[in-house]
């Protein structure tokens, strides 16, 4: 057995994408980081998911640790 037969699709995003859509699809998913590829399909990039939604959290949201817990 190879390494290629274990592998298995998973879920990318561009550098070209939108942070909100990056969001959405690590939710949908339940991924744990996303893949950012780079104009040219290349790896750019393993952005963790808690990196990711404390960049798109509103600040006041962010601040709270009530709210947020994970953010600080």
């Amino acid at each position: 057995m190879r390494a290629r037969d274990l592998a298995e699709p998973y879920p990318f995003v561009t550098t070209d994408d939108d942070a909100m859509d990056a969001a959405r699809m690590l939710a949908q998913h339940s991924l744990p980081a996303l893949l950012v590829l780079d104009s040219d399909g290349q790896p750019y990039a393993i952005v963790p998911g808690s990196q990711l939604i404390r960049q798109v959290l509103p600040t006041c949201i962010a601040e709270d640790h009530l709210l947020a817990p994970f953010a600080g």
